[in-house]
């Protein structure tokens, strides 16, 4: 029987518990940096978590926004990178049209998992960053391994889409067909895509997929 989908605000309680027992660790390729974020850029950092990448980037010099829905994550986040500026929204920004240079979403797609509100977040990316703007992506495509292959059965028979699971602790999560990842960047133009290895937030090794793209309107 197909599970009840959710709510937010039950997504959100277990954002705001895993606030300070969490480690992120998808990277920024120092290269990719240099070749698409130009200098001093205003970047959005949407999904941003208790405030890593945040920091980081602000320390490199650019001037950074942040959002997030879990209101433990922005707590942590502003005490991490307090020059920032933060907003508690996701599929709904409170910026103007054309206001970044850059956007980073790193496993936010991974902590949304169904597909229309992945599908609005996509669609407030490309309205708030410039025409010409970059979008870099790191998230969670299928994994391989029979653990997870069990993980998606189940999620498929709970809540109808494959991909979508619950972790033992408490979330709600999915991890991306390749081919529905790449439909999803359609507002987008691929600059660079690539596999590549990351730790997960509970410990795990895992394939992930890195995308760069520029903004076509």
């Amino acid at each position: 029987m197909t599970k009840t989908i959710p709510s937010s605000s039950e997504l959100i309680k277990y954002w705001d518990e895993s606030a300070t027992s969490k480690e992120f660790s998808h990277p920024i390729p120092q290269a990719v940096i240099e070749r698409h974020f130009p200098k001093g850029a205003r970047v959005l950092d949407m999904g941003c978590g208790y405030g890593r990448l945040a920091r980081y980037l602000s320390d490199l010099g650019f001037v950074v926004a942040a959002t997030d829905t879990s209101p433990a994550m922005l707590e942590q986040a502003k005490k991490n990178a307090p020059e920032c500026e933060f907003q508690n929204c996701r599929s709904e920004l409170g910026w103007d049209d054309n206001t970044f240079d850059v956007a980073i979403i790193v496993t936010l797609l991974t902590s949304v998992p169904f597909d229309l509100e992945q599908r609005q977040i996509m669609s407030e990316l490309k309205r708030v960053l410039k025409p010409g703007g970059c979008l870099f992506v790191s998230d969670l495509p299928l994994q391989w391994s029979a653990s997870y292959l069990d993980r998606y059965k189940d999620g498929y028979k709970r809540y109808g889409q494959y991909g979508v699971f619950d972790l033992a602790d408490g979330g709600t999560v999915r991890h991306h067909d390749l081919g529905y990842f790449t439909q999803l960047m359609g507002g987008f133009d691929c600059l660079e895509l690539e596999t590549h290895e990351v730790i997960t937030m509970n410990g795990n090794s895992a394939q992930a997929v890195r995308y760069v793209g520029r903004c076509n309107k």
